[in-house]
């Protein structure tokens, strides 16, 4: 078989059905277009993309390959005949990439500017949903002229380069045949029309700028970094397109005492000496308020207790996190003399109980 593989520039195997191939084609269309890859090499990819799926979408031209490797007896890539034959011609293509009808096109809606906003709130604002505003400066369309940029009374005339389309299709010839591309009209700038009389209130732009105050609602449980979007309230379009949305990213500043995964709440607690060895009943504090925990006798210093549904809303989910508590022995810094006899009275006393027990403990205790 002479000449580069056609199943391999369309990256299929040789036992692919149609749909796999015009699909796979479609894809690497996109992709290597000169009017979306300013890339030098990207035409000539192209070039062979389109004719290997010429080859192969053929059901007769395809068999002729399988079985010899060329078409029309001019090697794997030869004999593929003009450009754009055997899959309805380059219209199905622009279709993809401009949204029109190929050849004949049709004028494109821009879509609206985005806008983005950052609110910035405490870890106990997360709690519950939160009622904001937000000020923002957003181009709508023109109460004179409704966006049409004319003057009222007076309408836009059709341009008569593109005939209204706001693109222009240009036609050359190449090695494989006739090749059309598709650019925004010149005279118009692609808005299909030519504006005789521009509308004095915005100057034929069609926009104005005004200024907005929009009541957003932080949802609770909210994460640091989140990004909020209302849909349709960013800028107005051009031409009558789509506006574009509003974006509220979300900054969350961390908390002393709490530490924060996800939904749930992390907080160590000291506890004094007396109540991880006897145990005791302790206040916990909490985002709402302060909670009682049991600690058992006995319980070691770093040791976790879990409070249920006293963490943060989970926002994709139903119920709560937790609050998960670590207690930590607490140790003075400064002692006074009676502080530091009492001490030393309790070592003697736990020696001499675990001297009398035999265990393993009294040994560490007694090492001088």
């Amino acid at each position: 078989m002479t000449g580069p593989d056609l199943y391999e520039i369309l990256g299929v195997s040789r036992e692919a059905s149609a749909d796999e191939i015009k699909k796979s084609y479609r894809k690497l269309a996109r992709q290597y277009h000169p009017d979306v890859n300013a890339d030098s090499e990207a035409e000539e990819r192209f070039k062979e993309i389109s004719v290997a799926y010429e080859i192969l979408s053929d059901p007769q031209k395809r068999q002729q390959y399988d079985q010899f490797g060329t078409v029309g007896g001019a090697g794997g890539m030869g004999g593929a005949g003009q450009y754009g034959e055997g899959f309805g011609s380059i219209n199905d293509l622009f279709e993809m990439f401009f949204g029109g009808g190929g050849g004949g096109g049709g004028r494109r809606q821009r879509r609206g500017e985005d806008i983005q906003r950052s609110v910035h709130q405490k870890l106990r604002d997360c709690l519950t949903d939160r009622q904001v505003e937000i000020d923002i400066e957003r181009r709508e369309s023109c109460e004179s002229c409704k966006g049409s940029k004319a003057e009222p009374g007076s309408q836009p005339d059709s341009c008569g380069t593109c005939g209204g389309r706001g693109v222009v299709i240009q036609v050359r010839e190449t090695m494989l045949g006739a090749m059309r591309t598709q650019t925004t009209c010149p005279s118009c700038r692609g808005e299909g029309a030519i504006i005789r009389n521009p509308c004095k209130s915005c100057r034929g732009t069609g926009y104005q700028y005004r200024k907005r105050r929009i009541e957003v609602t932080i949802p609770a449980g909210i994460d640091d970094g989140n990004l909020l979007q209302m849909s349709g309230m960013g800028h107005s379009a051009a031409g009558g397109g789509s506006p574009g949305d509003l974006y509220i990213q979300v900054t969350v500043e961390p908390d002393k005492q709490f530490q924060r995964d996800g939904a749930d709440l992390h907080v160590e607690l000291p506890v004094h000496y007396t109540d991880l060895v006897q145990g005791a009943t302790v206040e916990v504090p909490t985002l709402v308020a302060p909670e009682k925990l049991r600690i058992p006798a006995g319980t070691e210093s770093h040791s976790q207790f879990t409070l249920r549904g006293h963490g943060l809303q989970r926002v994709r989910g139903h119920g709560k996190g937790n609050l998960y508590v670590m207690v930590r022995l607490y140790v003075p810094q400064k002692i006074n003399r009676q502080q530091k006899q009492l001490l030393l009275d309790l070592k003697e006393e736990d020696i001499k109980a675990e001297k009398r027990g035999g265990n393993f403990l009294y040994q560490l205790l007694n090492i001088r």
